[in-house]
């Protein structure tokens, strides 16, 4: 699936502001503010980092509303440059800043907004996050539940049947729900 599934996305009015300038601050100003963010890192008791687009632009996943965000362009009768697919995207500095201060016990969990499963691939135990929109990279069994993360993402957005049938258990390794899958993104 390209990263420009927002094109699938069902239309509604209200995208909010777009298209608001990135701003960028100072060696000094930004060397200040990480220092700030060690010392709340250091004595924090319990972390819980709340993501979205923003941390998958450097892997090549347009944003929506920065100023060459998916909705910003749609507004100005464009469509946003692509150059990459979820398929072949790969988890960036930040995502994998989340898997080492999981792994150090600082970060205790992790919510995003992101479909684009960088946080799976980036090792993050599953446990440790949850998807709000779901995953392009995971199907469940609309009877029992089971999950399956699967290798290539998913053609479509929405929860649709995939087509496949529930393995998990049972005789004949099929659930005893033989129920069927659908993908898990909103």
């Amino acid at each position: 699936m390209s990263v420009n599934y927002a094109a699938s996305l069902s239309p509604y009015e209200d995208k909010g502001k777009c298209g608001v300038p990135e701003v960028f601050d100072s060696v000094a100003e930004l060397s200040s503010k990480m220092d700030t963010l060690a010392d709340v890192l250091r004595t924090c008791k319990y972390l819980v980092v709340h993501t979205g687009a923003g941390v998958s632009t450097t892997a090549g996943i347009p944003d929506f509303r920065g100023p060459k965000g998916v909705w910003t362009l749609e507004k100005q009768g464009l469509a946003p440059q692509v150059d990459i697919s979820f398929a072949d995207a790969r988890p960036t500095i930040t995502h994998m800043a989340m898997v080492a201060l999981e792994t150090q016990g600082v970060l205790k969990y992790l919510v995003t907004q992101n479909i684009d499963g960088l946080h799976l691939k980036s090792g993050l135990p599953r446990s440790k996050f949850s998807e709000l929109h779901g995953n392009v990279f995971v199907e469940r069994c609309r009877t029992c539940g089971r999950e399956y993360v699967c290798g290539e993402p998913t053609p479509t957005v929405g929860l649709k049947l995939t087509g496949n049938r529930c393995k998990g258990g049972g005789r004949h390794g099929r659930c005893r729900c033989a129920g069927r899958q659908e993908r898990i993104v909103e």
